[in-house]
C-alpha cells in the first residue's frame, strides 16, 4: 500500500519520521520557547543567560574529575615532582599514573620538563591551583573550614525558622 493511499485513509496512522537534533541524540526535538521575554526569536535550547566561559569551565573541570588526577594535582600544588615520586607518594601503579598525567597534560593543566632521564611535572595553569585550594577548604577538614561552619550555621537558622 502506498503512502498516498494510507494518507487518504484517516483510520490508518502513518508513523512519523523522527527529526534528530544531533547525530548523537535520537528522538524528537524537545519543545522549548522560541521567543525570549522581549519577543525576540531564539534558537531551541539556547539558554537565556549566556556565559562565554561555560564550555571552557566545563572542559576544565572534566579534565580534573578523576580521583587520581585530583590527587596528582594536590601533590603538584606543593611543588614539581617526577613520575617516580608521584608513584611513591600516591601509591598508584605507573601505567595508571602515566595515563592520568597524559590527560592533565593534554588539557594544559600540568606541564612536564625533561631533566636527565626523568620528566618533572608541575602545574601549568594557575586556575588549577586556585580550584584545588578551594576544594581543600571545602572538603579536606569540614569542621575546620570556615565555609563549612557558615553553611552549617545558615542551615541551623533555616531549621529553627521552619
Amino acid at each position: 500500500m502506498s503512502r498516498e493511499l494510507l494518507a487518504r485513509n484517516s483510520t490508518l496512522k502513518i508513523p512519523q519520521e523522527r527529526e534528530n537534533y544531533s547525530d548523537r541524540m535520537r528522538g524528537p526535538k524537545r519543545m522549548t520557547k522560541t521567543e525570549d521575554d522581549q519577543g525576540r526569536q531564539r534558537r531551541p535550547h539556547e539558554p537565556k543567560v549566556k556565559c562565554r566561559a561555560i564550555g571552557t569551565a566545563s572542559d576544565f573541570m572534566k579534565a580534573m574529575a578523576n580521583p587520581v588526577r585530583l590527587a596528582i594535582l594536590c601533590v603538584l600544588m606543593e611543588g614539581a615532582r617526577t613520575v617516580g615520586e608521584l608513584e611513591e607518594i600516591l601509591d598508584v601503579h605507573q601505567p595508571t599514573l602515566s595515563q592520568q598525567i597524559g590527560e592533565l597534560r593534554d588539557a594544559g593543566i600540568i606541564i612536564g620538563r625533561r631533566v636527565a632521564k626523568a620528566v618533572v611535572y608541575r602545574l601549568a595553569d594557575p586556575r588549577a591551583g586556585q580550584l584545588i585550594a578551594h576544594l581543600r577548604l571545602l572538603f579536606a577538614d569540614p569542621e575546620a573550614s570556615v565555609i563549612w561552619r557558615g553553611a552549617q550555621f545558615e542551615a541551623g537558622i533555616a531549621t529553627q525558622m521552619a
